[in-house]
Parts: structure tokens; C-alpha cells; sequence
């Protein structure tokens, strides 16, 4: 990507998610979203399919950035706790994002991102994955399928609750995960 279009997603970017942090999600236009950026509609049509998908990849690239911390992590508990600090900063846009649930765009990012980090964890340390899933791809992708999902459940329940303490958060969470990641 060149460097104009590297300004203009970022500008896009940064335009959806302050926008978003004032407003529902579903309220975000793509004429508000312009207008903040300083782009054109076509530009914006470009880089984008609407604000939600817009929103949805400013978030991932965030996500991104939070999960570098992996290969460093002692525990699975680190890259818990950076996901959810992560979800913690941009908290008003993911409650401005559920209808009671996330919108579909962010919620698939969400748990996206959260299977990638998975299976980058399972690869690390692949002394934790049990031997019926040892081997067999389509068996560990069910079960980070699984753990994603229900994290992703479990964000939204935290981020419903307004209880912004990531410290407790993380220990639930991590409880209700299965033993083996947390070897």
C-alpha cells in the first residue's frame, strides 16, 4: 500500500473510532466518517464496505498491536490481560457496538483475533495440547473455536456488567477456560 493510502485508512481509522466512541455504532455514518477524516466518499468506499467493517478492522489492527506481547508471555494470563486492557480503553465503542450482542463485523474480528492468538500459543508451547487434539488440525480448531467463542461471550458479559476491574476479569475468564491452556 502506498503512502497516500496508508494516511487515508489511517485517517479512516481513526475517524470510525472516535466517532464510534460517541455513538452507537449503527448512528456512525459514512458522511460523518468523511467529514472527520477529511476524505472523499469514493475514498472511502476503497478502504471500506461500511463504518461497522470499517470499525471492525480499526479494532483488529488494535488487537493486533495488544497481541505482539504473545511469544514473550510467561501465561496465557498475559495475553488475556492485553486483550482485555485493549477492550477496557475502547470500552464505549464495544458497548456502542452490542445490540444487546457485538455487531456481527466486530464480534468476528474479536474472535478472529482471539483464535489467531490461540493457535499462536498452541504452536509455542504445543507441550499443552492434549494428545486428542495433538496432530489432528481440524480437532485443535474446534477446540480454539470453542475457547474464542466463549471469550468473546465472556467480553461482552464483562463489558455488559461495567465492571472495568481487567485483574478480576482475567482470573474469571481464565477459570472458566479449559485446564489445558493454562499449562
Amino acid at each position: 500500500m502506498d503512502a497516500r493510502s496508508r494516511r487515508s485508512r489511517e485517517s479512516l481509522r481513526t475517524a470510525v473510532l472516535d466517532l464510534a466512541s460517541r455513538m452507537p455504532v449503527a448512528d456512525v455514518t459514512v458522511a460523518a466518517i468523511c467529514r472527520t477524516a477529511g476524505i472523499t466518499r469514493d475514498t472511502f468506499y476503497r478502504h471500506a464496505e461500511s463504518p461497522v467493517h470499517l470499525l471492525a478492522e480499526a479494532l483488529a489492527a488494535e488487537i493486533d498491536l495488544a497481541m505482539e506481547i504473545l511469544p514473550q508471555a510467561a501465561g496465557i494470563g498475559e495475553g488475556e490481560r492485553a486483550l482485555l486492557e485493549h477492550v477496557r480503553r475502547r470500552a464505549a465503542v464495544y458497548r456502542g457496538a452490542m445490540h444487546p450482542l457485538l455487531a456481527a463485523p466486530v464480534r468476528s474480528t474479536l474472535e478472529d483475533s482471539i483464535r489467531s492468538g490461540l493457535l499462536l500459543w498452541a504452536a509455542l508451547h504445543p507441550h499443552i495440547v492434549p494428545a486428542a487434539f495433538a496432530g489432528d488440525p481440524s480437532a485443535m480448531r474446534i477446540a480454539v473455536a470453542y475457547a474464542a467463542a466463549g471469550t468473546v461471550g465472556a467480553i461482552e458479559e464483562w463489558l455488559r456488567s461495567e465492571d472495568d476491574d481487567i485483574e478480576r476479569a482475567v482470573r474469571l475468564i481464565l477459570a472458566a477456560s479449559p485446564e489445558w491452556w493454562l499449562r
